[in-house]
């Protein structure tokens, strides 16, 4: 299905954008009123939590809520200079038209994100999904090639759809543009076969950035997870990461490189359960790669898997695939603790057209010290940025690049979208420091 949206010609685009003009002015300008509206009530209302909250802010069933969406809020107060965030995008999914301007640009890849690089960077820990293999010269099939590849795109060795693989600087543009830790598993972790599995763990490894979900084929008994270290207002903490994939596409995983989210569903909360009861580790995150393509809605199954990650253990879960935003929520486990699903991320840098597969968010949750469990963090508070993809050919020449909706004045129309899917109450102003005006002292 990514063909099917990786693109739309001149005529599609035009049209997307002659409606993406038709919201702005006092559309945007309303919309941020009411998110300046909701940072100030958001204070009083935090602070008066009403004890009979809906366990689960999504209600009863697998059917959309008629009506906007309730805000998202957690029963613990917070001060906040002292909150450890963490920043999650969705899916970094390079199609050829980005791959080719990235080759072109002075600064590659990051120029992909450069006007959110204060945001991601501000984060403690700030993660995303890689969506496909980063693996020096493997062609199409997992062959590698007899001469090296020179430069960043050529349309062979380093393309876009329907087998993806990228130039391993990106990589290293991920961990200068603030990102900490990436999951690689998912559909397209097999795209180049099981050597374009192994060389990109060494790509990531050689840029320092943490992965999760993937083993390279020398280290078969190599965990699963990541732990990054982070250094805060709280002191330091290790933050645990498990990615997890429904599939890999048809292609057959021969050397087990890739965990899947339900054929090894027990595996995948078994490691949850370690990973929490470790003294070491104070949060665990899940990040599987799951759900329906281009549907707002998550399915009974990714709910279900859900629950039982948060009854394991997990702190929150971070999911992706769908391409589009699906629903964030709050959800108290069988021994009382608030955790967050957020269902689909949706993308986070893409050459998918349409407003849905163009708008996103800069997910935030707020970590603090749980009284009830010595050594462990809970969440006090999930925000979000809106972002959107901007495929506009401007003055300069043609210019893709994430930017947020609040900073570049456009995207009334992403806004919308996403406030569709997603609480207005919970929007965060793309500024730092983050949680500023946001805190609930006791």
């Amino acid at each position: 299905m990514d063909e099917q949206y990786r693109s739309g010609g001149p005529d599609g685009w035009a049209r997307r954008t002659r409606i993406g003009r038709a919201f702005l002015g006092g559309a945007l300008t309303s919309a941020f009123m009411l998110a300046a509206g909701a940072v100030g009530a958001e204070n009083q209302l935090a602070c008066r939590l009403p004890k009979d909250m809906a366990v689960s802010s999504l209600g009863e069933g697998n059917k959309p809520r008629k009506g906007p969406p309730p805000m998202i809020r957690f029963s613990r107060p917070f001060s906040a200079d002292k909150v450890l965030t963490v920043a999650a995008v969705g899916d970094v999914l390079l199609h050829d038209r980005l791959q080719k301007i990235a080759a072109k640009h002075p600064d590659g890849y990051a120029d992909l994100w450069a006007d959110l690089k204060d945001l991601l960077q501000a984060a403690d820990v700030t993660y995303g999904n890689l969506e496909g293999p980063t693996a020096r010269d493997v062609a199409p099939g997992g062959r590698s090639v007899k001469k090296p590849v020179s430069v960043r795109y050529d349309g062979h060795v380093y393309r876009g759809y329907p087998t993806f693989n990228y130039h391993p600087q990106l990589a290293e543009a991920l961990k200068s543009g603030g990102f900490d830790v990436v999951s690689t598993a998912n559909n397209h972790s097999l795209d180049r076969h099981a050597l374009g599995v192994d060389r990109t763990i060494e790509a990531l490894e050689a840029a320092g950035l943490k992965y999760t979900g993937t083993r390279h084929r020398e280290r078969p008994e190599a965990p699963w997870y990541a732990v990054t270290q982070v250094k805060s207002a709280l002191g330091t903490h290790n933050i645990a990461w498990l990615a997890c994939s429904y599939g890999t596409n048809d292609i057959r995983d021969r050397a087990k490189q890739v965990l899947l989210c339900f054929k090894q569903r027990t595996l995948v909360l078994e490691t949850i359960r370690e990973l929490a009861a470790r003294e070491d580790i104070h949060a665990v995150m899940l990040t599987p790669h799951w759900g329906s393509e281009y549907r707002h809605w998550p399915t009974k199954q990714q709910r279900a898997l859900a629950y039982e990650a948060l009854e394991a253990g997990a702190t929150a879960v971070i999911g992706s695939h769908p391409h589009v935003m699906q629903p964030w929520e709050r959800h108290v486990t069988s021994d009382g603790r608030e955790g967050l699903v957020i269902y689909s991320m949706g993308n986070f840098v893409s050459n998918q057209l349409g407003v849905p597969r163009r708008s996103s968010v800069i997910g935030l949750i707020g970590l603090t010290p749980e009284p009830a469990r010595a050594g462990k963090l809970g969440i006090v508070a999930a925000r979000f940025v809106p972002i959107r993809m901007n495929l506009k050919a401007g003055k300069d020449g043609v210019r893709i690049a994430a930017e947020t909706v609040e900073r570049s004045g456009r995207g009334a129309a992403n806004q919308a979208h996403v406030l569709k899917h997603l609480p207005a109450d919970n929007i965060h102003p793309a500024a730092t420091p983050f949680w500023k005006g946001l805190d609930c002292p006791k």
